[in-house]
Parts: structure tokens; C-alpha cells; sequence
């Protein structure tokens, strides 16, 4: 939304059609936006190892919906503009991907038949990069992610006009992978409002006090949904470790998801009830005021990709440990980039930054993040749009 807000204001009319949140296909408008939800509901699918199979069905239903539709550009993301790349006369598209829309999970067909117990979820934990071009034993181990991720991406990437990533570091293994046109590539990174982020934190008024808090306390902050691939349970663990050199070490998670009785019973069995804050359901507006009280922010995802909420916390001013987005944290000067969320690889991170100067290293932070205030990226995004459709 943030995006398209801000090519709405660089004078980009665009109109956002997204999968169904609930109810009827509808349009709706929210701050000069239009929203187009059209079939189906796939939120429901995406927590699975097979959740893609539910974006083949709307990029379907948009193609359906595109074919007589007047426009200039298809911005799609992930690969949702696949099959309107099959429509006569069709406008330029763009594939914008992340790093979960191209690597697969590694569930292969003996585990699917598997007659013994396993947690379909954790199957996200870890992702593998699944060649198009693969042989025949590959194909025979990951038919699934095969047939309808791997090759279909490949058919898209290669039938659009540009593709877009979000950092030069994913640019030689897609390139690699998908055997593209390194010249058809162009970044794109993910944004965060800062001007948002600023008055916000100005407005909050949450007290560490109220939380149970104090001002001697190490805070330390994830924001994310509550998921395998997450990590947060890596972060559980790696406390527990934290606190045997900083016994005023804090934890708050804010996010809910599937694995909120996993947490939960992961913080009382390693006696973390008194020392970990769980919240959800946390409004937007209301969000940077745990930026805002916090010391230092983690995010232990299982794999490299993008991170909104690192974003705003750099915007917050907050350093970073992270597993995520090695390019926001460059020669070290904002926090600490960690090759695995491994908790003994976070401690170790956490111990090392906590012993330097917080209040400095949020302020490269906040100066670092200045490349990925949404209006920069809009006006790039707006000028490769007048690119494309000058060679179309």
C-alpha cells in the first residue's frame, strides 16, 4: 500500500487488485486507492509447503479480469502475472519476486506419504534453490515444486518484459537459476514510509513502565508474524543465553500466528515467563511505540529475503541483529549480519552489539534507511516505468 501510495502522490494512477481477504469480490477505495479483490482467499493456503498452488488461482482469475482492461504496466509480484502473459495484445509486465517466491520448500513425495507424524509447517523452515533445468531424479524428489513453481517461474521470468528484485545480492542467482538476460534485471528494494515512521514515534506515548519494565533493562524487539520460518523460537532460546551475561535482558515479540502454543510453551519451560512480552493484534498506528521503548532489534529468519519490520525499526532508529538483509547492515556499522539463526549465532550477536554504543549505531540505522524511504523508490520505480513502455 505504501508503495502505491506514494507513485499515487509521484502522479502514477494505480490500481491495486489482491487476492480475497474475506466476504464477496469487491472494489474498494482507501486513500485514493482502488482495490480490486477478486477471487480466491488464498491466505488461508499460504502457510502450507504448497500455499503457491493458490497463487496459480488467482493469477488465473487476473488474467481473466486484465484481458479487456485498460492500463499502461502490470506490476505483479510473485507470480501472479503468469498466465496474462498468455493474452493477445497484452500490456508490458513486470515480475517483482522476493527470495520466498523462487526458492521451494523441501518437502519431497516420500514425506507427503509418509505414514509417521511431522509438522507440515516446519517444511518452511528451510528452502532450497530448484533448478528449472533440473534432471530427472531432482524432478522425480520435487515433483510438486517442479511442475507448478520452479518451471512456471521460469516461463514468466523469461516472457516478461523486466524483473525486479529487491537487492543486487539475489541478482546473480536468479540470473544463474532462471538463465536470464542479466540486462533484464533491474532492484527494487522493499520501502518503509520514514516520514510515517518519525510521526509515529513523536505520538507514542507507551511506557516501558507500563509494560513492567525499566529504564536499566536491554530490550530486545521482533516483529513478525508467528511462524517457522520466522525464528522466533530461535530468539526464545538465544534469551535464555543472553540473560546469563545480562540478567536485565528483555524480550518483546509482537506478531500472532500458528505458532503462538508453541511459543508460549516454549517461554514457560525455559522460565522466560517473567523476562518475555507477547502482543498481538497491534494496530498500525500503534506499532512504533515498541520500536520506540526498545534498545535493539532481531529478526532470525530461516533464510535471506525481505523484512519490513528491520525496515522500521532502522527507521526507528533501533541497530540491528538479523539473518535476513545483509545489505542493511553494511561493514557493520548498524548491528550485526548473522549466517544462520542458529541461538547460540544470536547471543553470541546480541552480547557483541550490546557492549558498543546502542545510541550510535540507531543512528546509522536511521541514516542507512534513508535509501528505502518509500517516495525515493516510487520516483525509481516511476522512471523504469516510463523506460519500458518508451522500448514497448
Amino acid at each position: 500500500h505504501y508503495f502505491a501510495k506514494h507513485l499515487l502522490q509521484a502522479g502514477v494512477d494505480v490500481e491495486i487488485i489482491a487476492p480475497l481477504d474475506d466476504g464477496r469480490p469487491r472494489t474498494e477505495y482507501f486513500e485514493g486507492i482502488q482495490y480490486t479483490l477478486i477471487e480466491p482467499c488464498i491466505s488461508s493456503y499460504l502457510e502450507l509447503p504448497v500455499g503457491w498452488l493458490g497463487v496459480h488461482w488467482f493469477a488465473r482469475n487476473l488474467a481473466r479480469y486484465l484481458k479487456d482492461k485498460p492500463f499502461d504496466i502490470l506490476h505483479s509480484f510473485d507470480m501472479t502475472g503468469l498466465y496474462y502473459l498468455d493474452v493477445p495484445g497484452r500490456k508490458p509486465v513486470i515480475a517483482h519476486i522476493f527470495s520466498d517466491n523462487y526458492l521451494c520448500n523441501p518437502i519431497t513425495v516420500i514425506k507427503y506419504l509418509s505414514l509417521f507424524g511431522y509438522k507440515p509447517h516446519d517444511i518452511k523452515k528451510t528452502k532450497i534453490a530448484l533448478s528449472p533445468f533440473a534432471g530427472l531424479k531432482t524432478i522425480a524428489q520435487y515433483p510438486a515444486q517442479y511442475f507448478f513453481k520452479t518451471r512456471p517461474m521460469h516461463r514468466y521470468l523469461a516472457g516478461c518484459e523486466r524483473v525486479f528484485l529487491e537487492d543486487e545480492y539475489f541478482r546473480e542467482e536468479v540470473v544463474r537459476l532462471f538463465r536470464l538476460d542479466p540486462a533484464k534485471v533491474r532492484i527494487i528494494p522493499v520501502g518503509v514510509d520514514v516520514g510515517y515512521a518519525h510521526k509515529q514515534m513523536e505520538a507514542a506515548a507507551l511506557t516501558r513502565a507500563q509494560l513492567g519494565f525499566s529504564k536499566d533493562d536491554l530490550i530486545l524487539l521482533t516483529v513478525n508474524r508467528l511462524a517457522a520460518d520466522k525464528g522466533i523460537d530461535q530468539i526464545i532460546l538465544a534469551l535464555k543465553t543472553i540473560r546469563l551475561s545480562i540478567p536485565a535482558a528483555r524480550l518483546l515479540i509482537v506478531g500472532k500466528g500458528y505458532q503462538e502454543p508453541e511459543l508460549l510453551s516454549l517461554i514457560a519451560s525455559s522460565g522466560l515467563a517473567e523476562h518475555v512480552r507477547l502482543f498481538q493484534d497491534v494496530r498500525e498506528e500503534d506499532l512504533y511505540a515498541y520500536y520506540k521503548i526498545s534498545d535493539l532489534y532481531l529478526c532470525a529468519f530461516s533464510f535471506s529475503g525481505s523484512s519490513i519490520s528491520t525496515l522500521e525499526a532502522m527507521a526507528a532508529g533501533l541497530p540491528v541483529v538479523t539473518t535476513a538483509q545483509p545489505w542493511l547492515i553494511p561493514a557493520g556499522r548498524n548491528g550485526v549480519f548473522i549466517p544462520d539463526n542458529q541461538p547460540s549465532t544470536i547471543a553470541r550477536s546480541v552480547l557483541v552489539l550490546a557492549a558498543q554504543d546502542l545510541k550510535a549505531k540507531g543512528a546509522a540505522s536511521a541514516d542507512i534507511v534513508k535509501d528505502h524511504d518509500w517516495p525515493q523508490i516510487a520516483r525509481r520505480a516511476q522512471g523504469l516505468y516510463q523506460k519500458i513502455l518508451s522500448n514497448s
